[in-house]
């Protein structure tokens, strides 16, 4: 299954849809109440990595799916071992400057080929 690298309640909104499964259902599974989820999906802030834990199961599918939880399994790993730090931050930046340059090419690739490109 693919990762959501949406907000949480948006990820929430997606997969609930995606699996047709309705609140009533899903408190059913994870003992929370129904009322509860539709908070969840209009709040900013993502709830508690146990409660995602809690939501993934009663969803059957990896807590990993939410960003914030992958989020959160790269935070303790740094916090754990501070000496990776600098590595994972000059790793990040090469990632993105890649990814900006990939981007930057696709666009000129586009623009070499239009009729009316200079």
């Amino acid at each position: 299954m693919k990762y959501s690298n949406e907000p949480f309640s948006k990820a929430l909104k997606e997969i609930m849809e995606k699996k047709d499964i309705i609140h009533r259902k899903l408190a059913a599974k994870t003992n929370f109440c129904f009322s509860y989820f539709c908070i969840l999906k209009k709040r900013k802030k993502h709830p508690p990595i146990e409660t995602i834990k809690k939501i993934s199961s009663g969803l059957g599918i990896p807590p990993e799916y939410f960003l914030e939880y992958r989020i959160d399994i790269l935070v303790k790993l740094l916090m754990n071992n501070p000496s990776l730090t600098d590595d994972v931050i000059d790793f990040t930046r090469g990632l993105i400057e890649d990814n900006n340059s990939k981007t930057k090419d696709k666009e000129k690739g586009v623009l070499e080929i239009l009729p009316w490109s200079c």
